[in-house]
């Protein structure tokens, strides 16, 4: 599952803001904020919804938990975020997605021309 503090670390670096800069604009310190990013603690209730508007997602988007799947190939990493639009889509995302369908359909093509092979073998 992808954790709070996962969510927040991705939404602070997709706005561009240091661990300091969002704890200056929650008025706390920005060790307390590390140990949100990190998992160690949780914000409370309020401080939940402060960072929902600065962030500007809705506060049930922050705290769905969403299953992780790792789709990897030689040419591409990508993580899949659930079924939340909590992350807006990027041209890297889009990219990788588009190489991993490639070796996805490569390999069936392999797939079934071995159980073409396969076939032929057993009716000889």
């Amino acid at each position: 599952m992808i954790t709070l503090g996962t969510k927040l670390t991705r939404l602070r670096k997709k706005k561009g803001y240091t661990q300091q800069e969002i704890a200056d604009l929650l008025h706390i310190s920005q060790p307390a904020y590390h140990k949100w990013e990190t998992d160690l603690t949780r914000p409370a209730a309020d401080n939940l919804l402060k960072i929902s508007e600065i962030y500007e997602i809705d506060i049930k988007d922050l705290l769905e938990e969403a299953p992780t799947f790792n789709i990897t190939n030689s040419d591409c990493s990508i993580q899949n975020i659930g079924n939340s639009n909590f992350y807006a889509e990027s041209p890297d995302l889009i990219n990788g997605l588009l190489k991993n369908q490639d070796a996805i359909t490569n390999l069936l093509n392999v797939q079934n021309k071995l159980i073409e092979t396969l076939i032929n073998k057993i009716k000889e």
